[in-house]
C-alpha cells in the first residue's frame, strides 16, 4: 500500500504536476492523520470497555461486601430496637410514670452492652485504588458513596456510644448499682452464672433510685446514641438494599 502511494507521488513529479502533487500529498497526510485518529479511537474504546469490564467485575466483591455488612446492619438495628425500648421504659419509670419492678435491673443492665459494626469495604477500595470507579453507571457510583458515608457516620456514632458506656456509664453501673448483678436480675446469663449462689439478693432501693439524678442523665445520654444508631442503622439497609437491585440490574446489562 505504502508502495502503490509513492508511485503515485513520483508519477505526478515526473510529469511536472507538482499542483496535483501538492494536494496528493495534503490528502495523503489527512488520511494518515484520520486513520491515527481512528486507531486511537479504538484504542480508547477497548479501554475504556476492558476498565468498564473490570469496574463490573470490582463491583460482584462490593455486591458481596454489602450482603455481608447487611446481616451485621440488621443485627445492629434490633438490638438497638430492643436497647431503645429499654431505655424508654427505665426513662418512664424515672418519671415515675411506671412504677419500678423485676425488670428494672434488666434495662440497667442491657444498656451495658458495647456493639459495633465491622465492614468489609475491600471491594469499594479496591474499585477506589484501581481508578475505575469513574467507568461505573453515575447512578451506582453516588448510591456507593451515600451508602459507605453513611457507614462512616455508623462507626462514628457507635464509637461515641461505646466511649460512653466505658468511661461513664459502666464504671457508674459497677460502682453504685452492682449488687444488682445477682441471681434476681431478668438477664438468662446472669441467672445461669448465679443459679447456685445461695446468698440472698440484696433489691434495688427504689427512693434511691429514682433520686439518682447523675444516673438518670445517663440514662438520658444512652437513649439518645442508642436513637441516633437506629436511624443510621435503618437508613443504610434501605441504601444497602437499593444498591443492590441496581448492581443487579447493571449485571444483568453486561
Amino acid at each position: 500500500m505504502i508502495k502503490f502511494f509513492r508511485n503515485i507521488r513520483q508519477n505526478l513529479l515526473s510529469e511536472g504536476k507538482t499542483g496535483k502533487y501538492l494536494k496528493y500529498a495534503l490528502g495523503e497526510i489527512i488520511l494518515v492523520v484520520i486513520g491515527i485518529l481512528i486507531a486511537l479511537a479504538i484504542n480508547n474504546w477497548n479501554q475504556n470497555r476492558s476498565n468498564t469490564a473490570l469496574a463490573n467485575l470490582h463491583l460482584k466483591t462490593v455486591s458481596q461486601n454489602i450482603k455481608e455488612d447487611l446481616a451485621q446492619l440488621n443485627f445492629m438495628h434490633k438490638f438497638t430496637d430492643t436497647t431503645l425500648t429499654y431505655s424508654k421504659k427505665l426513662t418512664r419509670q424515672f418519671q415515675t410514670l411506671d412504677p419500678i419492678d423485676d425488670k428494672t435491673t434488666k434495662y440497667m443492665f442491657y444498656l451495658l452492652l458495647e456493639k459495633s459494626t465491622s465492614p468489609n469495604k475491600s471491594g469499594i477500595e479496591t474499585i477506589n485504588n484501581s481508578g475505575e470507579l469513574s467507568f461505573v453507571d453515575k447512578d451506582i457510583q453516588d448510591m456507593i458513596l451515600n451508602y459507605y458515608t453513611t457507614l462512616d457516620h455508623i462507626l462514628a456514632r457507635e464509637e461515641i456510644s461505646n466511649t460512653f458506656i466505658k468511661n461513664r456509664y459502666e464504671p457508674y453501673f459497677f460502682e453504685h448499682y452492682s449488687f444488682t448483678v445477682n441471681p434476681k436480675t431478668r438477664w438468662k446469663t446472669v441467672q445461669d452464672y448465679y443459679k447456685k449462689d445461695p446468698r440472698t439478693p440484696k433489691t434495688l432501693d427504689s427512693t434511691s433510685f429514682l433520686n439518682d439524678n447523675p444516673f438518670e442523665a445517663m440514662v438520658f445520654g444512652r437513649h439518645f446514641q442508642i436513637k441516633q444508631q437506629h436511624v443510621l442503622y435503618k437508613e443504610a439497609i434501605d441504601q444497602a438494599n437499593q444498591l443492590l437491585l441496581k448492581i443487579n440490574a447493571n449485571d444483568q446489562i453486561f
